[in-house]
């Protein structure tokens, strides 16, 4: 199984990478979503799953993996941050479950258990799966 891992941290992107090779699968990282679509668009389809931080400078996580999942349509994907919980990716308009979310820092069993099971889950995400994000009121409308 081949994982594509996508943070700006290279301590995050070590601290994901180490565990998910000494369980046998093969990954690539990225430390910016530049260089995570310029690795994915090699082998869009070689990519079983993603691992992408939700706060990357150059664009968040979801928009991230819709971008991914444009390119290939059963890319699995595991969302995970350390700034903020599983209700930030419906908040950016995916249709997702807590499963595909981890809260930094994890403990590496426990990311390497989740990522089997989403690989292994029939439950694919798909491009309908995203909604656009809610409207936020200002506070100066009335």
């Amino acid at each position: 199984m081949t994982v594509l891992v996508v943070d700006d941290e290279l301590n995050d992107i070590e601290a994901i990478r180490a565990p998910l090779e000494k369980a046998g699968f093969l990954v690539f990282s990225a430390d910016s979503v530049g260089s995570a679509l310029q690795v994915f668009q090699h082998n869009a389809r070689g990519f079983d799953m993603a691992v992408l931080d939700i706060s990357l400078p150059e664009k968040n996580g979801v928009d991230l993996y819709q971008e991914l999942l444009a390119l290939n349509s059963n890319l699995k994907v595991l969302f995970v941050s350390g700034h903020v919980g599983a209700e930030i990716i419906r908040f950016y308009g995916l249709r997702a479950t807590d499963r595909h979310f981890l809260r930094k820092p994890f403990d590496s069993a426990v990311l390497v258990a989740r990522v089997r099971e989403i690989i292994q889950s029939p439950a694919q995400l798909r491009l309908e799966d995203f909604q656009p994000p809610r409207e936020t009121r200002s506070a100066n409308s009335a």
